[in-house]
């Protein structure tokens, strides 16, 4: 909504400034009209009210549970449940995109409140990563009837607090998570390609980096980097050098290639940090290499890719302070390093600037040119 308002200013510009003219700057006011009004204001307050009716509701039941007869408990629980995933169908075929998503969230809400609170009822057995991937898995199923973008966002949160959940209990059963993570990935991507779900796609990558991250921490196994290393410069090298072909293949071009630029920067940066991998003596190696890929990253991609741009930026001046620190800063005094610093910090904000405009003529000249 706040983009297609400045976009409108703009247009009354050119149009003013003579740079389009009338029929061309109505054209884009219908075109932008024709947008919808997107996820704004409206959106977040709407979800925002229904989590907290949904957290007032179920703090009401569990406040009264034990005066409550069974039936009345499990009642209240499936009342609040198809009220909300009921409710958001109805709102759906009415055409509200708001409401329907929001209540479609409280019917998720209720439901993970409903395993705790039945299994507390009937003291069933079983632990907290088995109560979250129940959950998962019902919202991934309520997210497929109901085709609904907001459950696939929902079922990527609740699968990551099931992973964070499966570290806990030290029992054999907990390694599950080593299999059963890939393969909700993968039918999380299936739930995103069938519902157009844009938002789930960026929780679906940050729970494949978590994943990939608590498995080399959790068993200490390498592979997995080295794995996602590989698969990280891929997708990286494919949005830089062919990105038409992985759009039309996936549809998010410029988000995996960021994406598979993020995955390379938190290998090498474990790399970087784990002794068990490279001794302390190729530290500042692997900080060069780390450096040449940020370089990469501005180089190929910084043009027209703003992730990888102000990424590449951070990774870059983050490891040129660290390396001066490793190198010179135990060689000389707290002023000296002060003032070594401070030089490279000025010396950083040039690089930045010259890449700045260089990237931005680059980016006139690829449009010009299409």
């Amino acid at each position: 909504m706040i983009v297609g308002f400045t976009l409108r200013k703009h247009i009354a510009r050119w149009q003013r400034d003579g740079l389009i003219d009338d029929a061309t700057a109505e054209r884009l006011r219908k075109d932008i009209a024709g947008q919808g009004p997107g996820f704004g204001l409206g959106n977040v307050l709407a979800i925002l009210g229904v989590i907290l009716l949904g957290a007032a509701l179920l703090s009401l039941i569990a406040a009264n549970w034990e005066a409550m007869p069974r039936l009345v408990r499990v009642g209240l629980i499936f009342a609040v449940l198809w009220c909300g995933y009921l409710g958001g169908a109805w709102r759906a075929n009415k055409g509200d995109a708001i409401f329907s998503e929001a209540l479609y969230l409280l019917g998720a809400i209720a439901f993970g409140a409903g395993i705790a609170l039945v299994g507390q009822m009937y003291h069933l057995s079983g632990d907290v990563a088995s109560a979250a991937l129940l959950w998962a898995g019902g919202t991934v199923v309520a997210a497929l009837l109901l085709r609904s973008s907001t459950l696939v966002s929902t079922s990527i949160v609740i699968a990551g607090f099931y992973l964070v959940a499966s570290l806990e209990p030290e029992t054999a059963s907990r390694l599950s998570y080593i299999w059963i993570v890939p393969v909700f990935a993968v039918i999380a991507a299936g739930l995103i390609w069938y519902t157009g779900a844009q938002v789930a796609r960026h929780f679906l990558a940050v729970l494949v980096l978590a994943f990939v991250c608590i498995v080399h921490f959790d068993r200490d196994v390498t592979v997995v980097l080295w794995m996602t290393l590989i698969a990280g410069l891929g997708l990286f090298l494919l949005d830089a050098l062919y990105p038409d072909i992985l759009d039309r293949a996936t549809g998010w071009s410029i988000g995996l290639g960021a994406y598979g630029f993020l995955a390379v920067q938190m290998v090498l940066l474990i790399f970087q940090f784990n002794d068990h991998i490279f001794a302390r003596t190729r530290d500042v190696m692997t900080g060069i290499v780390i450096l040449a890929v940020a370089i990469a990253g501005l180089a190929l991609s910084g043009h027209r890719n703003l992730a990888i741009r102000w990424s590449a930026y951070g990774l870059f001046s983050l490891e040129v302070l660290y390396i001066a620190f490793e190198t010179i800063g135990t060689m000389i005094g707290t002023a000296g390093f002060f003032l070594t610093v401070g030089v490279l910090v000025l010396l950083l904000a040039v690089f930045v600037i010259r890449m700045e405009r260089r990237l931005h003529k680059k980016s006139l000249v690829k449009g010009a040119a299409s």
